[in-house]
């Protein structure tokens, strides 16, 4: 871009590196005097309603006065700024979101003559946003739900706010007929409505019917317009491995036709309601069963079984609904922890036999085993121990139940905790068998495998000077760009507060993991941008435990790590250090980090 001559532009990234749809200049009063095309072609907005007027004089939806007003106070000051996202209303009320970005320009006296820079139109990227926000939502509104009808209303509440619908309602597919059946349902407050109820109160008080075409007779006004004028609906599948639990349908008169990406974003959110509504069932399932166990006498029970004194079993009567296939043969003289088992570990069994050597009796004691069939059950048993007239022991009796959808259920609601649900990352808990897991793999391959410790230096101050909302942002993306600088088969979870883990596998030497912080630690110096324009920095310290050189598990590496982080931590922070056992005296030495760019 050629400048007229005498013209000094304040450019510290250069226009040129600006991605943009669009060119527009301001006159020295902040006035838009020209708009380029691309405005127009971009976003559907008319520029004339722009030019000639300041940015502030154009109604936007997500900016305030107070936003407004820290912008302006840049342009006083005849500072540049960037990316800066504003929110208009196109052509039949579709939002367009917009990023512009300008420089001052000055004249050779060192008077600031105005603006000039680039705009683009975001609006694409925000729809992701918003969509992935929606999945969010209705995820956390289910999760959180204690009641089916509790959790079907809020995610249907919260699909009909964020994309405009006036009600939304859940049905029941049946499996066999595919019948639907009304669940739940949630419906807008509906000014027309009460209008109506209104303007007709003389008919209806008076104990008649009405509908719209008698408000003329009471208003004394023009039959209202036809009511399908402008109304939209949209219905999706509630789909859970293959089969479809239930239908969702959502209308309204301001929601338009759903765009790609609500359609795209269709098929994740019936499986979350598909999930819900099959682990609400479990649940249910779930306390029933619980109140069937309450005492032997009441056991709804699928066999019988008895043992000696030696706890063999003695005796297995099948029950109806469970045949000898599922129960299992050759049981008969084994003790229950000498048959082949999936669950509980050795010291579930350990602790189980404490037990029955105590001659106490229990209940609910659950096992899963490998059937005949190749499937596998949970079986739970409950039982009393047996004595005879002199009170010597003679054995156990009791029964057992069939409780694999249950168990299934259960470890499904589980799941529901194994990942962060600020970061979208592995947390804590799944963090543990997915470190063991790996540490396997390097074993049976012979490779090496190194668990890095990363903790934050000064979010505490991120939290105190910008709020817990700012907070929750920078934390995201400190996770998003260390997921970035990974391998696919690498892991990255958020263990709680500002405390990350990174699990790098097949690593061959130290050199090569030291590369692998590199990239990281780059990625974690950039400058961090805040709400209102702020920018933070921050800095982290890191520690390293190597499989199989520090460690033969995954507690012992994670613990290494722990301690490698905190010899950085001490050390001044900004720093990585590699654990050492300090076997012959010699004590970790940290590495120190690049400082954040600050400008």
């Amino acid at each position: 871009m050629n400048l007229p001559a005498g013209d000094k532009v304040l450019d510290p990234g250069g226009l040129t590196e600006l991605v943009s749809d669009w060119y527009w200049e301001q006159d020295d009063q902040f006035r838009f005097t020209t708009i380029s095309a691309g405005f127009a072609d971009r976003t559907g907005l008319d520029p004339s309603a722009y030019l000639g007027r300041k940015r502030w004089e154009v109604p936007a939806l997500n900016l305030s006065e107070a936003d407004w007003n820290r912008h302006c106070v840049r342009l006083e000051r005849n500072e540049p700024f960037r990316e800066f996202e504003i929110q208009r209303i196109g052509a039949h009320g579709r939002s367009v979101w917009i990023s512009e970005s300008g420089v001052p320009v000055f004249d050779e006296a060192g008077h600031c003559k105005g603006y000039r820079g680039f705009g683009r139109d975001i609006t694409a990227q925000k729809r992701v946003a918003e969509v992935l926000k929606l999945e969010r939502t209705v995820a956390v509104s289910l999760a959180n739900a204690s009641t089916a009808a509790e959790g079907l209303q809020a995610a249907l509440r919260a699909i009909c706010e964020i994309e405009g619908w006036d009600a939304g309602r859940c049905f029941r597919v049946d499996p066999a007929s595919g019948a639907l059946t009304f669940l739940e349902g949630w419906f807008a407050h509906a000014p027309a409505i009460e209008h109506f109820l209104q303007n007709s109160r003389v008919l209806w008080q008076a104990g008649k019917a009405v509908s719209s075409s008698d408000l003329p007779k009471v208003a004394g006004r023009p039959a209202p317009a036809d009511p399908s004028r402008g109304y939209a609906t949209f219905a999706f599948p509630a789909v859970a491995q293959g089969r479809t639990i239930a239908m969702l349908t959502f209308s309204g008169h301001s929601a338009g036709e759903p765009d790609q990406s609500l359609l795209e974003a269709a098929p994740a959110l019936g499986s979350l309601f598909a999930q819900f509504l099959q682990r609400k069932e479990a649940e249910e399932a779930l306390r029933e069963s619980e109140s069937r166990f309450r005492n032997l006498t009441q056991l709804s029970s699928d066999f019988f079984w008895e043992t000696d004194a030696e706890h063999r079993i003695s005796s297995l009567v099948h029950g109806p609904s469970l045949g000898p296939a599922l129960a299992g043969r050759g049981v008969l003289g084994q003790t229950p922890w000498r048959i082949p088992s999936m669950s509980p570990d050795p010291a579930g069994w350990a602790a189980h036999k404490a037990v029955l050597e105590s001659h106490l009796p229990f209940r609910d004691f659950e096992f899963a085993r490998s059937m005949r069939d190749g499937t596998t059950h949970y079986l739970s048993v409950s039982g009393q121990p047996r004595f005879d007239a002199h009170g010597h022991f003679l054995g156990y009796r009791g029964v057992g139940r069939d409780v694999t959808e249950i168990a299934l259920a259960r470890e499904r609601i589980a799941s529901l905790a194994y990942r962060d649900a600020l970061t979208g990352l592995a947390n804590r808990i799944s963090l543990a068998p997915a470190l063991e897991h790996a540490i396997q793999r390097a074993r049976r391959r012979g490779t090496r495998l190194a668990g890095v410790f990363v903790d934050l230096d000064g979010f505490k101050q991120i939290n105190d000077l910008h709020g817990h909302a700012a907070g929750d942002a920078f934390l995201v993306e400190v996770g998003r760009r260390l997921r970035s600088g990974l391998r696919a088969t690498d892991m990255v979870a958020r263990l709680g507060g500002d405390e990350f883990f990174v699990v790098l596998e097949e690593v061959q030497d130290t050199a090569a993991i030291e590369r692998v912080l590199g990239k990281l630690v780059s990625g974690l110096l950039r400058p961090y941008e805040l709400a209102g324009g702020a920018k933070a920095y921050v800095s982290a310290s890191l520690g390293v435990s190597i499989f199989p050189d520090d460690a033969g598990d995954s507690a012992t590496l994670m613990e290494h790590a722990d301690k490698a982080m905190y010899t950085a931590k001490k050390a001044g922070k900004n720093a990585y250090c590699l654990y050492s056992s300090g076997e012959h005296g010699e004590a970790p030495e940290p590495t120190p980090l690049p400082k954040p760019a600050r400008p």
